[in-house]
């Protein structure tokens, strides 16, 4: 593909492996609650990189205390309570203010049955931030939008129930704070994909705008980045005057297809003149009432040829300055992306 253009200065840190443990800590699988954990000392710069705008810790609970401090120390202050019960459970509320000033994500760890394997999580997020909250309850604010329920699809990427993967999460954070994308991977499958992003050039009227997303499944084999996931369904998540939205991930097409399912003769394949492969701007398309239309773009994320897969770096020339991660082209840094189950 010709090479494309970075908008953002991207910050990376990326790798992370959390080793299959199947051992049990109160029910909750300890690999499930390092990945979560993992996930959250990341975003806040406890990680192997020093994000130039990283997030910050609001408020949390570790299912004995809560406060508006980090309660989160270590993967076993990571306490799952069935969505049924009013037992005391974890919970935090981290803030981007690159997104906007209190833009904020609440993470309840909260499953729809007694299992208690740490497989599913509560997630929403809001602009006005989030308030209250205690042991048994999770904070809430004026606007939010629920992006993971536990009772319908609370997966976020730890894997198949009732079963230890070893897996790798990626983090991509811009350096104004404007976009955060997480891909977790077990071997060449994406288990989890979350984003919390500004589109890049927001349709005029679309005041305080940001898209969301959590994705995963309760298995090892159905990828979460796929033309038939976001292309097909409107799965990204916002708000628009007061009213929750719902958006496609565009590309550019023909016939009935994304143009990287289906080019040329009917057949996923390279540019038969210059052996060039795919790369098309993700859109933002909407058909929630009031909000319909084409809304802008995602910064840097391109859609790309399906049949390519995980693992393989742009450009030609050997600098993996782009991979390929499911359907999705993702900017790189250059590393050998580990793929290990």
């Amino acid at each position: 593909m010709a090479d494309p253009t970075k908008d953002k200065t991207w910050e990376y840190d990326l790798n992370n492996l959390v080793i299959a443990d199947g051992a049990t800590v109160d029910g909750a699988f300890l690999s499930t609650r390092q990945r979560l954990f993992g996930i959250k000392e990341i975003l806040i710069n406890n990680g192997s990189t020093t994000f130039t705008a990283p997030w910050t810790v609001v408020s949390s609970s570790d299912s004995s205390t809560s406060g508006a401090s980090d309660l989160w120390v270590d993967e076993f202050d990571l306490v799952w309570a069935d969505d049924d019960t009013s037992n005391a459970r974890s919970w935090i509320v981290l803030r981007q203010t690159g997104i906007s000033t209190t833009f904020e994500v609440c993470i309840v760890c909260q499953e729809d049955s007694t299992s208690n394997d740490g497989k599913q999580i509560e997630v929403w997020v809001a602009q006005a931030g989030f308030t209250g909250g205690s042991t048994t309850a999770r904070p809430t604010a004026t606007d939010e939008r629920q992006l993971r329920d536990s009772t319908a699809d609370g997966y976020w990427g730890s894997g198949q129930v009732n079963t230890a993967y070893t897996s790798q999460t990626h983090v991509w954070m811009s350096s104004d704070g404007d976009c955060t994308r997480i891909v977790i991977c077990i071997g060449d499958v994406v288990t989890g994909y979350w984003a919390f992003e500004t589109p890049k050039n927001p349709t005029t009227g679309w005041t305080d705008p940001y898209f969301a997303c959590i994705e995963g499944e309760a298995n090892v084999t159905t990828s979460q980045v796929t033309y038939s996931r976001f292309l097909d369904n409107a799965t990204m998540r916002g708000r628009y005057s007061g009213a929750n939205t719902t958006m496609y991930l565009s590309s550019e097409g023909m016939v009935n297809d994304g143009i990287g399912e289906a080019t040329g003769n009917g057949t996923q394949q390279q540019n038969q003149l210059d052996n060039s492969y795919i790369a098309s701007q993700c859109g933002l398309s909407s058909t929630t009432s009031t909000f319909v239309g084409r809304h802008g773009e995602v910064f840097d994320m391109w859609w790309g040829l399906s049949f390519v897969g995980t693992g393989r770096y742009y450009p030609e020339t050997g600098t993996k300055a782009f991979v390929q991660i499911g359907d999705f082209v993702f900017p790189w840094d250059g590393s050998t992306l580990i793929r290990t189950r």
